[in-house]
């Protein structure tokens, strides 16, 4: 058994500590490399002695999910600003925690938070909704629009690392390879950079936001 291991091993094992190491995995090697043997491995202990603290692979990925969710700063909230910048201040902070855990947007996209903690950031979105006037049922709504609009963002982003802005030459070059006359729109709009993380995420949240925000009392 190497140093690190007997350190592992010699580390009181706990639901924080299985959690937090099982995300490190999928953090670092992706989803597939989990399992409950190589997290035992990792943790230097038998898989078994596990299950005394997360009775199943399902709970572990419940367990996931509320270790992101917790990642994300609700406290970048200021209930002093319009609602718009709330909300977009909101999207951006889900953004960027997603972005720090890209490969593990498919358990978020399979299983919701389901834990008081997972659910701060469900509670703040709802609440700035709820202060613009939205009813009950239309907070909710646009709650699961922006979120989706969110995931689906950083579902675009692949590989290790985040895209720069693509030029408008190198758009210009992608768009001339069809023919101009079936898609005159596509290489007008081809004149323009294009920066999905940014000036492209706030137009669309921006976007939302607003439509969102001009429904309240409707």
């Amino acid at each position: 058994m190497t140093a690190a291991r007997r350190r592992a091993s010699e580390t009181p094992l706990t639901r924080e500590r299985i959690v937090k190491t099982a995300l490190e995995i999928v953090d670092r090697d992706g989803l597939k490399a989990l399992s409950m043997r190589r997290l035992g491995s990792e943790l230097g202990t038998d898989p078994m002695a596990m299950y005394y603290h997360i009775p199943n692979k399902e709970a572990l990925l419940d367990g996931i999910v509320e270790a992101v969710m917790a990642d994300i700063d609700v406290a970048v909230d200021d209930p002093s600003a319009p609602a718009e910048e709330r909300i977009l201040a909101a999207a951006r902070e889900y953004r960027d925690t997603l972005l720090a855990h890209r490969n593990a947007l498919p358990i978020l996209l399979s299983r919701g938070p389901s834990t008081p903690v997972a659910l701060r950031p469900v509670e703040l979105l709802i609440s700035i909704l709820r202060d613009s006037g939205l009813a009950p049922a239309q907070a909710m709504a646009g709650m699961n629009a922006i979120a989706s609009t969110v995931r689906g963002m950083v579902g675009m982003i692949q590989g290790e690392e985040l895209p720069t802005p693509q030029s408008a030459e190198a758009a210009q070059q992608f768009a001339a390879t069809f023919p101009a006359d079936e898609f005159p729109n596509l290489l007008e709009a081809a004149r323009y950079p294009v920066d999905y993380l940014d000036t492209h995420f706030d137009f669309g949240i921006r976007s939302l936001a607003r439509g969102l925000l001009g429904s309240a009392g409707g």
